[in-house]
């Protein structure tokens, strides 16, 4: 669904390292595998200030901002935690979309057109994706 988000924005690629491990996931491997096939890139790790909240709680946090920028997008009604691995915030318009109500909305069978790119929507529909099973 990301590679349909993205298509035809010159500037974005969907990452797959992580796809592609086995085994579990950590955003520090991650950091570390991308900064391995392009030493010398300095990467940023965009937040919602909601995952900021977990942050100190993930896997080898602490390593974290040597390998990326920990950037914090500040969402209205969710202040951003105060954490020495945050770099830095965003403030972003007060536009209330995120996946736990997209996936909602699909559960209860209201539209999610505007809420993501219409491939993304045409894909969610052809999969029948966050419904309940039958």
């Amino acid at each position: 669904m990301l590679e349909l988000a993205i298509a035809g924005s010159p500037g974005f690629a969907v990452e797959r390292a992580e796809l592609e491990r086995a085994g579990p996931s950590y955003t520090v491997d991650t950091l570390r595998a991308i900064h391995a096939r392009e030493p010398g890139i300095r990467l940023t790790l965009l937040l919602g200030a909601d995952a900021a909240h977990e942050l100190d709680a993930w896997h080898q946090a602490e390593k974290i901002p040597s390998l990326a920028t920990v950037v914090v997008f500040a969402r209205a009604g969710t202040p951003v935690p105060r954490s020495r691995l945050i770099a830095r915030s965003i403030e972003v318009p007060a536009i209330e979309i995120s996946a736990t109500e997209i996936r909602r909305r699909v559960k209860d069978g209201r539209p999610i057109r505007y809420w993501v790119p219409d491939p993304v929507a045409e894909y969610v529909t052809l999969h029948r994706l966050y419904l309940d099973p039958a």
